[in-house]
């Protein structure tokens, strides 16, 4: 075994310059198909022996510094693992899950420093595909809404941990990234959503920013840096089902922001809505101007 490990070993050192010939000196990091690929090429051409296991030639690699780190997120939905040139940033090694993902909900409160938290779970978004038909948008009814805001919130279970935080890969609705933004962050390119785009996604979905207690305390402190208007021309554009443009006002209105600015959302309230899911009887408000119901501690 010795003896045909050190002559697979001479083999590819021998071949040394024809196989690194295949990495790219400007490429940030592999893929595992990208390294399964090139190993294959490499045992076509004879660089290497055909018994030369992948974990050989991995080592092969890492000697010659082709990659220094590997990374692996592990979600139920999907492994990635990428093979980087050089030391990634958490916030950089997650970002490679796709050069569509971007980061979102409270790890976007956080990049903005619209909060005095230190959030523990970073939450990752990808874009669903474009339909390939548009659907008519469903007539809502108070009924239905009533049935699905009594029931508990769909939380995503869709984890990973690495280090001390919790990853959470999100599916968002298609969007053609708007309000999406690339931005440097610990010296790493990643994407994340804007101001605008954040608050839009913490009121969708509160329970990703630490509740609706703390969406507040974030609407107060985005109080002088949001556009207004573009936060409502963004929420018309990505065309939601629900009402969401009265938890909007009602978040508006109770951090301070002016008159001016609710009056952008006050409008089309027929229908009764929620600030949060599942809010009992006992343990909530209503707001007549919004036509909304609220957790009492708001």
């Amino acid at each position: 075994m010795n003896k045909n490990k050190s002559t697979t070993q001479l083999k590819m050192e021998k071949n040394k310059e024809n196989i690194l010939s295949f990495f790219n000196e400007k490429v940030e990091f592999y893929k595992i198909r990208e390294l399964r690929k090139i190993y294959n090429e490499c045992i076509d051409k004879k660089y290497i022996y055909s018994v030369t296991t992948f974990t050989a030639f991995q080592k092969f690699l890492i000697h010659n510094n082709v990659y220094k780190e590997k990374f692996i997120l592990e979600f139920p939905s999907k492994t990635y693992t990428r093979y980087f040139v050089e030391k990634p940033s958490l916030y950089r090694a997650i970002q490679s899950i796709s050069p569509n993902a971007y980061f979102s909900h409270y790890s976007a409160v956080e990049y903005h420093n619209l909060t005095n938290n230190i959030p523990k779970t970073i939450f990752i978004s990808l874009e669903k595909s474009k339909p390939l038909k548009e659907l008519p948008k469903k007539q809502l009814i108070q009924e239905e809404i009533n049935r699905a805001f009594y029931m508990p919130p769909r939380i995503s279970k869709n984890l990973t941990i690495k280090d001390i935080y919790s990853i959470n890969l999100l599916q968002s609705k298609y969007s053609n990234k708007l309000g999406i933004i690339e931005t440097n962050y610990n010296n790493a390119k990643i994407n994340i959503t804007n101001i605008e785009r954040t608050l839009i996604d913490i009121t969708v979905s509160p329970y990703y920013c630490g509740g609706c207690f703390e969406v507040l305390n974030v609407y107060k402190k985005a109080r002088g840096r949001v556009n207004i208007q573009k936060l409502y021309d963004m929420l018309i554009k990505l065309d939601y089902i629900y009402p969401h443009h009265q938890v909007i006002g009602f978040y508006l209105e109770k951090a301070g922001f002016k008159e001016a600015d609710l009056q952008l959302f006050d409008h089309n309230k027929e229908l009764r809505f929620f600030v949060q899911r599942e809010l009992k009887e006992k343990e909530r408000k209503y707001s007549e101007r919004w036509n909304l119901y609220y957790p009492e501690f708001l």
